[in-house]
């Protein structure tokens, strides 16, 4: 249950109020009559906003990734849509200013959210100034948006359309390149289902012999740009997926890449780190054990993935027997070097214009644009259809086989991206730092995604050893593809190299960061306590 206690709305810069429902359809009502045509309405969390605004207004169509997750939704009474700015930019309503460097601030504790109101409820003019800079804030943001796209009709309506419209207008003029990539791509339903299946994001999870527990001396380190790393080094699935009848991970040839469904029997992990995911596997057998969502032990289970997970699994994990139940192989080759030149200039542009004193607006827009590349090698393009049923609940519609060979083919004639490239580099990313944690397993307290935090006592080679091999690695596929290797460790303005891939200590205010103290509950549950100050991060909070 809510009550309408106040709405705010801006034309450019000008902020109108109301305090009930009423009042805003009048205001929709006079604006519809002043301007009939198209109009789009930028809102900051729109998904959010949604849960009233359906209730209230007739909505005509909406489009969403998935359940409650909206980009944008027209209305049925007006010529209006609304499109999610949170989507666009990716950031929260405070950060905007910071980010695009705008000349508003987002009001921060002007208003009591603990305060219960009504549309009766006086408000006062700190309050009203509150409501009035979320409005402004969004209004600035999107006038930096327009020094690049001129109109709002062609912003881009996610942070990954930016970049990935970038890389269209490059390669899609070139016959070559599409060709190439057009080559890879399946059309058969069987294989993108299971590249669908395989598909995981990055390791996030607690040490359970840890957790709930205050740590002091924790160090953290973090990864440097661990996707784009792998892309512009690994070797990826470079041609359809066929099928073939490995029994075997020691009849893999290296230089295929392996989509594969298999059943683990009588798995338990050899670590205290836990590593099979519970909601990747079709069928788990016999009394299986958890540890937050991971398979502590099991009778049997069966799982689609890639060779290079499985190969982790296997590493990981006690399994007295396997069965490969279905398996295809693709060539394994380096992606486009068009695409590769792609991601290195954007990391060169993105270290060179780090802490340099007026470029921070450019920075950060190109700190944006690096960060969605991944995003953008993962987006896959042919999803379910959501719908608003009855405009009361959300449903997610698969697709029939029909409709993804329909789709796959039409992404087969003008394709620039394969999403078994996405598939691949997550699970290169993946390994890269889940091979880390079984050297330290006694010692990794929490994981996620790029990142690991560790009690004193762990032994520091393994780090230095491995950020070793990333820089053989790149100097070896430099030699290899004729690059030059500065561009993968580019020099800020005080000239320090980056290089990607490596693994660094956290820091802060100049200095190798130890947290104090340090306490993890679970996966994106976790606060530490650093010069007296703390710090929390919860999902959701």
């Amino acid at each position: 249950q809510a009550c309408m206690y106040v709405w705010q709305f801006s034309i450019n810069d000008q902020v109108y109020y109301g305090r009930t429902w009423e009042e805003f359809k009048t205001f929709l009502d006079r604006l519809e009559l002043n301007d009939d045509s198209r109009k789009i309405v930028f809102v900051h969390n729109l998904g959010f906003e949604f849960q009233a605004i359906w209730s209230v207004l007739r909505i005509k169509s909406v489009m969403s990734r998935k359940s409650r997750k909206l980009m944008t939704c027209e209305l049925e009474d007006y010529n209006i849509q609304f499109r999610c700015t949170m989507m666009m930019s990716n950031a929260k309503l405070e950060k905007l200013p910071e980010l695009y460097q705008l000349p508003v601030q987002k009001k921060v504790g002007d208003l009591d959210y603990n305060k219960l109101r009504t549309s009766i409820t006086p408000l006062t003019d700190k309050e009203l100034g509150y409501c009035e800079y979320d409005c402004l804030v969004t209004y600035w943001y999107i006038k930096t948006e327009l020094e690049t796209y001129e109109r709002v009709d062609k912003i881009p309506i996610t942070s990954t359309g930016k970049v990935r419209r970038q890389l269209q207008h490059l390669v899609l003029s070139d016959p070559a390149y599409v060709k190439k990539v057009s080559k890879q791509i399946n059309i058969e339903p069987k294989v993108y289902n299971m590249l669908v299946d395989a598909f995981a994001g990055g390791y996030t999870h607690a040490n359970y012999i840890y957790a709930d527990e205050v740590l002091e001396n924790v160090d953290s380190y973090d990864e440097t740009s661990a996707y784009p790393y792998v892309l512009v080094t690994c070797k990826f699935p470079s041609s359809e997926f066929k099928r073939c009848y490995v029994k075997k991970v020691d009849q893999m040839s290296s230089r295929f890449a392996y989509l594969v469904t298999v059943k683990l029997n009588n798995v338990r992990s050899k670590y205290y780190n836990h590593f099979i995911s519970s909601s990747k596997c079709s069928n788990i057998e016999g009394y299986p054990h958890y540890d937050n969502g991971r398979i502590i032990s099991a009778k049997s289970l069966t799982i689609t993935c890639t060779d290079i997970d499985l190969r982790f699994f296997l590493d990981s994990y006690e399994v007295e027997s396997y069965e490969i139940i279905e398996s295809y192989y693709s060539s394994y080759s380096y992606l486009p070097i068009e695409y590769v030149d792609f991601i290195l200039d954007k990391y060169v542009l993105k270290t060179k214009l780090k802490n340099v004193e007026g470029k921070e607006l450019e920075y950060n827009r190109e700190k944006a644009n690096f960060n969605a590349i991944y995003g953008m090698s993962v987006t896959n393009d042919i999803r379910s259809d959501v719908e608003f049923l009855n405009f009361e609940e959300w449903i997610e519609k698969p697709l029939s086989n029909t409709e993804i060979m329909k789709k796959l083919a039409q992404k087969k004639k003008r394709g620039f991206l394969n999403f078994a490239w996405g598939v691949w580099c997550t699970a290169y990313a993946r390994d890269n730092l889940l091979r880390r944690v079984l050297d330290l397993d006694d010692y990794v307290v929490y994981c996620d995604t790029d990142s690991c935090k560790l009690v004193q006592g762990y032994d520091k080679t393994v780090f230095e050893q491995y950020n070793q091999s990333v820089e053989n690695k790149i100097r070896n596929v430099c030699k290899e593809r004729g690059l030059d290797f500065n561009r993968y460790a580019p020099s800020d303005i005080k000239g320090n190299p980056h290089l990607l891939g490596v693994f660094e200590c956290e820091t802060g205010k100049g200095r190798s960061v130890t947290y104090d103290e340090f306490i993890t509950q679970g996966a994106k549950k976790y606060a530490y306590k650093i010069d007296g100050e703390i710090h929390v991060t919860v999902s959701g909070v």
